[in-house]
């Protein structure tokens, strides 16, 4: 693909991103695209075979972009800092936008098996970032040594169960339990004193 080319299936796959940080992806359909971007819909498909496809490679695009954000925004940073950077982009009481197409994602990924594979696909690599922040501390000497996996499933567990209350059942207060009771399980399980 000429360098042309790329740049219209990366403003497509752009237009589509947005969109469906704005309204999840089970709400956007072709017409949405083809009028926010001005092009028709034989255009859009002459970049990707089928509906499915350009969604798959929008939500593809579009994590692997914000892991790779978050590892370089932490890369400098001490295992404490970036534990709490982790937990920060998780349990939150600002409105996150991206939390309509990550929500969006888990629904279809309950019925449709793409959707499925690619959304283990993230979680096991936002698990690995996890692992590597407490491998981290471990090194540093600020996290005790535990067993890294299982310490990094549990906390995962938490944040998301956290994370899907708060988007569902949002208050401050809901938010400062969240945040007190993983402070509690950092400090019990991860922490040296």
């Amino acid at each position: 693909m000429n360098a042309k080319s790329e740049l219209m299936k990366e403003k497509i796959l752009n237009a589509v991103i947005e969109l469906f940080t704005e309204k999840g992806i089970d709400k956007v359909k072709t017409r949405d695209v083809t009028e926010y971007l001005g092009l028709s819909r034989s255009h859009i498909y002459h970049y990707f075979k089928d509906w499915q496809s350009l969604s798959l490679a929008a939500v593809t695009s579009f994590i692997n972009a914000e892991i790779k954000e978050f590892r370089l925004i932490i890369q400098p940073l001490s295992a404490r800092q970036k534990l709490q950077e982790f937990i920060k982009g998780m349990i939150t009481d600002a409105p996150d936008p991206t939390r309509k197409l990550y929500g969006s994602l888990w629904l279809l990924s309950t019925h449709d098996e793409a959707y499925a594979s690619l959304m283990q696909t993230f979680l096991d690599e936002w698990h690995e970032v996890l692992a590597n922040i407490i491998q981290t501390g471990m090194d540093e000497q600020s996290f005790r040594i535990v067993d890294v996996h299982r310490v990094a499933r549990q906390l995962d567990a938490m944040l998301f169960g956290y994370s899907e209350q708060i988007l569902t059942l949002p208050s401050k207060g809901l938010v400062e339990q969240a945040k007190e009771d993983i402070d509690d399980f950092i400090h019990r399980n991860i922490l040296t004193c």
